[in-house]
């Protein structure tokens, strides 16, 4: 064990760069396909896809080699060139999609197949690089099929680690402290270490001569090609069970880990931190799992462990079902806050080891004993190695299409985690039954034990109390009114009210409310440019702006990236349907980054409202700065852009947003909303200014009025307290704006600062939170008259 610590150390960097790659890779490529689930699925597929491939050919290629060591360290090494490539690659396939997407945009079907072959080009050099390292390794470690189980699961232990450290470290420090390329360059550094060491380590090593008996040409030319590792799966059905196996975990893995994330993250307001926390705790699990294998592994029965642990993972997911749910007010999902505290984030933390560690440990004692029954005489341990990892991986690519696209709409996620652990369950029962546990009796106290895991999994799905959606059981305990509720592959959704006030709730977070800053969106932007003719409206909401353009006479479009979000609008409006059927309108379902840098429409208004809370995941890809720049390309000369700001941030964070829109237009204005929920930030590569008579000009039109003074919070119901209110609500404008931002970073998609803020607040420097007072304090005075004028016709000072 000593001389084979360095090897696991090596694996370890593997794993942590593996996942960091993974991060990174997902977040650009997002950028490039959208953030629709139908996007990441490619992204995902493209990734998986060249994993299995690397694992298959690298298993074989394995076998056959004298020094699969220095294989591998030429593996890492072939894995850096590529990845400081990739870059460059995905700008390129930007350039490819762009100039394919108006031509298919009509057939999302081929587009779909377009995004599936682009992500393939994109991450497969890499990933079938990835995916040949285990294999590869595992032949080094194991010479013989005897050791193959004992190399592979503590290969795999190791390789998991390092994906935790991956996890952890992209996730907590290296995006928020170097960004995303920063961090791809620290991914880049671990391979290149990883390599490097194993080719020292092979030229340490010399040429083993067990190396030379089992891979000598002779002995690969006295196989025939019949008894190769493909060959192997007619004679023995060990090696089939095992992929069998390797297969269901893949898939029901993959699965709970889409529907854990969904779960788990209601009403948390979708924190990047979230969603890093849910995977590191779902690879700590794997990695503990397969540590107790390693360390038990000889007192341990395969087919017994296989067949208890598949119904073990049933039962521990309906406990932490039942523990998450409770009553609604007593689960432990409603006992953490939002996540911007410490104490939140702890209480978080509690919950979702509470939930997704017992699961997850059983998970990673089970997939490493399937590699016990690859072992066979003939020895192809690389060849057998990456059948079962392609096995598992192709499971894990069938989860990304089967769960999103099928099961999800159909059922929902909550009884999408029933239906999953009850093919655990199933498989479970097919283990004990077909494959000859010893002794005899426990095969028939383990499908005893499935049948009763398996009733409880049906009362429990029936009596609709515990796979339960955790938004639409807080409401129920809280007594609030759900009018409706839907789930689609994007997110859960549900309309309706509470304490009497009409919410819509997006994945378990209130999106948003009938507040009259809503309604004021379109508006404003068209005081300011009264001419204007068409409107662009990204993320729907309730539809208050879309209704709004609408309604003040524009052509309007909305890009909504949840598919069941427009469909909530007669829960809020009684003319939805008039509103949606409209010939000036049009809805779009896409993501509205990926629109409006794919469209070749232009506007005389863009409307943007982010999704609350102003940290949630993925945000900064319409609140960075390449975001705003391919809005101003999408604006008419003239046209202006509104972004709304909501509070919730510090006023550091505040200053980046202002910072960032100031950089990219020349003329802005920020205003207060009238309804305390935060600010329009209004924008144009023109000067703008609240014209008097332009304010009451467009207050003149049909139903403006009215519907903006028809909100719960209206300040004003007639037209000349709205017409006197409108430019009292200005903050600042054209230098001042300069003057508040002041120097200082920008939000930009390699540096999403919105999303990763956790260091800032635990060790930087104190900033307050934003309020409309306290920015009226911090309000930069006006330049003088003066300081415009050249320097020849200014006063002389002192007179």
């Amino acid at each position: 064990m000593s001389r084979r610590w360095p090897l696991f150390g090596i694996f370890i960097l593997s794993g942590a760069a593996g996942l960091v790659y993974e991060v990174v890779w997902g977040r650009q490529l997002v950028l490039v396909f959208g953030n629709t689930t139908q996007a990441v699925s490619a992204i995902l597929t493209g990734f998986f896809g060249g994993m299995a491939i690397g694992s298959a050919l690298g298993g074989r290629l394995a076998d056959r080699v004298r020094r699969p060591l220095r294989m591998y360290g030429l593996l890492e090494l072939f894995l850096v060139v590529i990845v400081l490539l990739t870059p460059v690659t995905f700008r390129l396939l930007h350039l490819i999609y762009r100039g394919v997407f108006d031509s298919l945009v009509a057939d999302p079907q081929l587009l779909a197949l377009v995004r599936f072959g682009l992500s393939l080009l994109a991450l497969g050099p890499a990933t079938i690089l990835m995916g040949a390292t285990l294999p590869t390794l595992t032949r080094h470690l194991s010479r013989d099929s005897a050791g193959l189980s004992l190399a592979f699961g503590r290969l795999y232990a190791a390789n998991t680690f390092g994906a935790i450290l991956g996890t952890i470290a992209a996730g907590f420090i290296l995006i928020e402290l170097v960004g995303l390329t920063g961090t791809l360059l620290v991914g880049v550094g671990c391979s290149a270490i990883a390599g490097s060491v194993a080719l020292l380590l092979d030229r340490a090593q010399g040429q083993p001569a067990a190396a030379a008996k089992i891979a000598s040409p002779l002995a690969r030319h006295a196989t025939p090609p019949e008894t190769s590792a493909t060959a192997d799966l007619k004679t023995h059905p060990r090696v089939r069970l095992a992929l069998i196996v390797a297969f269901v975990s893949g898939l029901t893995s993959l699965g709970y880990q889409v529907l854990w994330t969904r779960l788990l993250a209601s009403g948390t307001g979708n924190s990047t931190y979230v969603f890093t926390m849910i995977l590191a705790i779902f690879l700590i699990g794997l990695a503990l799992g397969a540590a107790t294998f390693n360390a038990f592994r000889a007192r341990i029965h395969t087919l017994n462990l296989l067949a208890f642990g598949q119904i073990a993972i049933a039962l521990l997911v309906l406990l932490g079902m039942v523990i998450l749910i409770g009553d609604g007010s007593s689960g432990l999902l409603a006992l953490a806050a939002t996540f911007r505290s410490l104490a939140s984030q702890l209480s978080q933390l509690a919950v979702f080891m509470v939930v997704v560690l017992p699961a997850t440990f059983v998970m990673g004692l089970t997939f490493p004993a399937a590699s016990a029954l690859v072992a066979d005489p003939d020895g192809h341990v690389g060849s057998n190695t990456g059948l079962l990892l392609s096995a598992n991986t192709l499971g894990a690519i069938t989860g990304t299409f089967l769960v999103p696209f099928v099961v999800i709409p159909l059922v929902g996620s909550p009884v999408a985690v029933g239906l999953i652990a009850l093919l655990n369950v199933s498989t479970g029962i097919a283990l004990a039954l077909a494959g000859r546990i010893e002794p005899r009796f426990l095969r028939t106290i383990t499908a005893t034990a499935g049948a009763v895991a398996a009733a409880m999994l049906v009362v429990a799905l029936t009596s609709g109390e515990v796979f339960l959606d955790p938004n639409v059981a807080w409401l129920r305990a809280h007594h609030g009114i759900i009018s409706r509720s839907a789930e689609d592959e994007i997110a859960s959704v549900q309309a309706g009210a509470i304490n009497g006030t009409p919410q819509l709730w997006v994945a378990g977070t209130s999106m948003t409310s009938l507040t009259v800053d809503a309604k004021l969106m379109p508006i404003l932007p068209l005081m300011l440019r009264p001419r204007s003719r068409t409107d662009l409206t990204i993320a729907f909401g309730m539809g208050s702006a879309y209704r709004g353009a609408l309604n003040a006479g524009l052509t309007a479009e909305a890009v909504e990236l949840v598919p069941s979000v427009p469909q909530m609008l007669d829960v809020f409006y009684p003319d939805a349907h008039q509103v949606l059927s409209d010939p000036r309108g049009h809805v779009v379902i896409a993501d509205g980054r990926n629109f409006v840098e794919l469209t070749d429409h232009r506007y005389d208004i863009i409307v943007v409202d982010p999704p609350p809370p102003i940290y949630t995941s993925g945000v900064s890809v319409i609140s960075s700065r390449e975001f705003y720049a391919a809005a101003k390309a999408r604006l008419n000369p003239g046209g202006v852009m509104m972004q709304w700001i909501p509070y919730g941030q510090t006023v550091d964070e505040f200053k980046a947003h202002v910072r960032t829109y100031r950089n990219v237009f020349p003329h802005v204005i920020i205003a207060f909303g009238p309804g305390s929920n935060g600010l329009f930030m209004l924008g144009s590569d023109q000067p703008i200014t609240f014209d008097p008579a332009a304010i009451r000009q467009v207050l003149s039109r049909p139903r403006i009025v009215q519907d903006i003074s028809s909100a719960i919070d209206s300040p004003e119901h007639d037209v000349s307290g709205w017409a006197s209110l409108i430019p009292r609500l200005v903050w600042i404008q054209g230098d001042q704006v300069a003057a508040f931002a002041g120097a200082g970073p920008l939000v930009t998609d390699d540096h999403p600062l919105p999303e990763y803020f956790l260091l800032r607040h635990l060790f930087g420097p104190e900033s307050p939170a934003v309020s409309k007072a306290l920015l009226q304090s911090l309000t930069p005075a006006p330049p003088s008259p003066s300081a415009s004028l050249p320097p020849t016709l200014r006063p002389a000072e002192g007179g």
